[in-house]
């Protein structure tokens, strides 16, 4: 059976269930650099699998950025193996980037998005666009922004997989949106009191997701509406901002077999992100039959979001506000509920892997001519 490495800072979930579906077709094998992760719960990530081989590199244990030397003998021992990084910025990817370039070797690398910074740097910039035009020789990425992104760095648009980025199955996404008396039950199994349209939030509570904007506009809101933010433990600008009202309400980790029930329970999802590369819980969410609105800065929304929700003005809480309450009017967001589902379906885990196993099977076919 053919043999495709991926090399990888940590195991994600939905990173493992992307291997997981390579290796209903090739010997996949995962590598990965770090055991934590500074911004993630220990409990997120994932080392262990039934269809995937899993091996960990030795590091100079930096637990933000480790280097492996050892990635160049794990290259050298896998010659015949299509070989693809998780990232180009990763020090151990760059590593092995520049061996496979000094080889002649073929990989993919593969991209989720971009980061949306306002202000760059100028040197970093340099490196990157070097990083990305003179040592990787294929990509696979998210969806056409990330596509777009890369030809802004001067990659040939052939040598770009577009696979539709997702972290679900096509089991996930439910039928139909629930209709309210659903969610009603649903939200008492979860301990959630509330009856009214409910605004969720789901992410780690750091600065750059912007849920201080999310908590002033709905404040501003004309909606009857209560807000939930699913994440960790609140800042405490969070909670001087909601001091005093009964609307808004933290919840803890979650992990992620039991996220879905929050979602369905909701009306209504929003992620106010000065930047994000992709927001996989916008794909989530439409799969539990949300709409969503999201700042222009997380670059998933500019593939998922048609119909089925808003995107704002990054920190305009005023254009924010207004959208909630656009999309919290019955009849329309029933119907953009409706659309989350149908636009979703596009967006799997199994669609990935049927958009990039053409181009995987065609390089195995050349290596063996």
């Amino acid at each position: 059976m053919d043999k495709i490495i991926v090399i990888t800072s940590n195991i994600a979930p939905y990173r493992k269930k992307w291997c997981e579906q390579l290796a209903s077709f090739y010997d996949v094998t995962i590598v990965y650099t770090k055991d934590h992760d500074y911004e993630r719960d220990d409990r997120w990530l994932q080392k262990s699998s039934d269809a995937c081989k899993i091996v960990k590199l030795k590091n100079d244990k930096d637990l933000f950025d480790p280097l492996c030397f050892d990635v160049i003998t794990l290259l050298r021992k896998n010659k015949d193996a299509l070989i693809i990084f998780d990232g180009y910025g990763p020090k151990t990817n760059l590593l092995g980037l520049l061996y496979c370039k000094m080889s002649g070797r073929f990989s993919y690398v593969n991209v989720d998005g971009y980061p949306t910074e306002r202000v760059r740097s100028g040197i970093k910039e340099a490196i990157k666009r070097f990083v990305i035009r003179r040592l990787c020789t294929g990509f696979t990425c998210s969806g056409e922004a990330a596509r777009d992104h890369l030809v802004s760095y001067g990659v040939d648009p052939d040598k770009i997989i577009i696979h539709n980025f997702s972290s679900i199955s096509e089991k996930q996404i439910i039928e139909r949106p629930l209709k309210k008396n659903e969610k009603l039950e649903l939200r008492k199994k979860l301990g959630i009191a509330s009856g009214k349209k409910i605004v969720l939030g789901v992410g780690r509570f750091l600065p750059l997701k912007r849920f201080e904007d999310l908590i002033e506009a709905v404040k501003k809101c004309e909606s009857d509406c209560d807000l939930y933010i699913l994440g960790g433990k609140p800042l405490n600008s969070y909670l001087q901002l909601t001091e005093g009202s009964d609307r808004f309400h933290f919840i803890d980790f979650v992990v992620p077999e039991e996220v879905n029930d929050y979602y369905k329970a909701c009306d209504l999802f929003v992620l106010p992100s000065e930047t994000d590369v992709w927001g996989l819980v916008v794909n989530e969410a439409m799969a539990q039959g949300l709409p969503v609105i999201a700042s222009d800065s997380v670059v998933g929304a500019y593939s998922l979001i048609r119909n089925n929700g808003m995107m704002f003005r990054t920190y305009d809480v005023d254009e924010l506000s207004r959208d909630i309450d656009l999309c919290l009017e019955e009849k329309r967001n029933r119907e953009m509920s409706e659309m989350s589902l149908k636009i979703i379906r596009d967006f799997t885990i199994e669609n990935m892997v049927r958009r990039q196993k053409p181009y995987f099977d065609a390089y195995f076919k050349k290596n063996r001519e």
